[in-house]
């Protein structure tokens, strides 16, 4: 596609990369056999980036393909909007066993966040709860995470370390499940169902998966402890990044134990996972390696069985704002502590004032219009006010920090499903973000200056 905001980003990119392989244009332009001209021309976004320069930066530059190719900006107005006409149109119904299982419909997507959203249909019946049902044909898992609201009478089926559950579940309730967790999904006889998959990607989604695939499995599982511990008196998982950072920072157990105080045989037990560090030791190891305190911190999740369920009646509600005028009751819905930065909320729009209502958050958002009536969304995008009435079945995604809002109209009710991700300015991205600081990240985005003045600078 012909985008002069693609090619400004792209160009800004490609200044960025020789910038760091410290070459100017003229000695980039050598290295690759082009006119200085024409790739200045790249870097200025007055042309596209050609498919054979690409080849050749590749061939003499330490660099990858991806490296040169910035994101797509498929909603330059902060919103992008699926009309639930759109989504019909891309309605398949895929059989396993022999039998239509699910009707499948996209939802709203970006190219900016991995959001995976759709809408799918339960086809195939069952007449009791027996997770080994035969009706029930099961998936093989799969990597996204995938957040899952439930409308209607639909069991759903689950596989962890070996044993199968089911549960009955009903409209409003709502599951968070890991990667690559065997599960499916069927309607009660007498009944209909029907499930939002929001399915989507974490951290490792990306150049983070691309590295691992290129270190190759035998590599690539070392990033995961052998033992990742097995309850509150299981320390292994701790022991185990206190060890690696010991190896990555080249430290005898002995130079430790000097640095930070703790007794030499103390630290062996923290080492081989016979005890867990108290707050004071952490901070003093922590210091003497020069790393935060959470890096010593053990990965820990809150699922049971690889799930986190929510059922609707123990969902918590609270109003938004807590004072008065609210413009919306807010619902919790199920989440994992191994996704800190992903939330699923359930808006019940009660307010009019579009100003009263305005939303503000650094995720990426996903939004599904449940119902039952028509609402009102109002955005603010680089000065300009947009506004759009959104019907049943209609999904949205917004950008971060996008101011944002929803309203009633008049003598109607609805309800708006929210899921929120960090995408990949999240963690410890965003806190070297924030260190950085507002103009550094500016001249991350769009510089297309050289690292130096050749005319000199004093």
């Amino acid at each position: 596609m012909s985008d002069p905001a693609f090619r400004r980003r792209a160009g800004a990119t490609f200044r960025g990369i020789i910038n760091d392989l410290k070459r100017t244009t003229e000695a980039a332009a050598a290295d690759l056999g082009v006119a200085p001209e024409m790739l200045a021309a790249v870097i200025r976004g007055d042309r596209e980036l050609p498919a054979e320069l690409l080849r050749r930066a590749v061939e003499v530059w330490p660099v990858n393909e991806r490296d040169f190719l910035p994101v797509h900006d498929d909603a330059p107005h902060g919103v992008r909007i699926c009309r639930v006409a759109e989504s019909v149109a891309t309605s398949r119904i895929f059989q396993r066993g022999g039998a239509d299982y699910y009707e499948y419909r996209d939802t709203a997507m970006s190219r900016l966040a991995m959001f995976r959203p759709e809408w799918i249909r339960m086809l195939q019946p069952v007449a009791d709860n027996r997770p080994d049902n035969p009706a029930v044909q099961w998936n093989a898992g799969h990597f996204l995470y995938q957040f899952t609201y439930f409308v209607g009478a639909v069991n759903y089926y689950y596989a962890w370390a070996g044993r199968r559950f089911c549960v009955e579940t009903v409209t409003g309730d709502s599951v968070a499940g890991l990667p690559y967790a065997p599960h499916s999904f069927a309607y009660r006889a007498g009944g209909s169902g029907l499930i939002l998959a929001l399915t989507y990607g974490g951290r490792l989604l990306g150049d983070a998966q691309h590295e691992l695939a290129a270190l190759g499995p035998d590599l690539a599982e070392r990033y995961a402890p052998d033992d990742p511990g097995a309850g509150p008196d299981d320390h292994s998982a701790a022991a185990a990044a206190l060890r690696q950072h010991l190896d990555d920072t080249m430290t005898p157990a002995a130079r430790l134990a000097e640095a930070s105080g703790v007794p030499a045989g103390r630290l062996a037990d923290l080492l081989a996972g016979r005890a867990a560090a108290a707050p004071d030791e952490l901070a003093a190891l922590a210091a003497a390696l020069r790393v935060p305190v959470r890096d010593l911190l053990p990965v820990s999740g809150d699922e049971e069985n690889g799930v986190c369920q929510m059922p609707r009646s123990a969902a918590p509600v609270w109003s938004w704002p807590a004072e008065e005028p609210v413009a919306y009751r807010v619902r919790g819905l199920a989440g994992t502590l191994l996704c800190p930065n992903s939330r699923a909320l359930e808006l019940e729009v009660t307010g009019r004032d579009p100003a009263a209502a305005t939303l503000r958050t650094g995720l990426h958002q996903y939004c599904f219009v449940l119902g039952p009536d028509p609402v009102r969304l109002c955005w603010e995008s680089a000065g300009t006010v947009h506004e759009a009435i959104l019907h049943p079945d209609d999904s949205l995604y917004v950008k971060p920090f996008v101011p944002h809002g929803f309203t009633r109209l008049e003598a109607g009710r609805s309800t708006v499903l929210a899921l929120r991700i960090g995408g990949k300015v999240a963690g410890d991205t965003r806190r070297e973000a924030a260190a950085l600081g507002a103009s550094s990240l500016r001249r991350l985005v769009s510089d297309t200056t050289q690292w130096y003045d050749p005319a000199g600078s004093r």
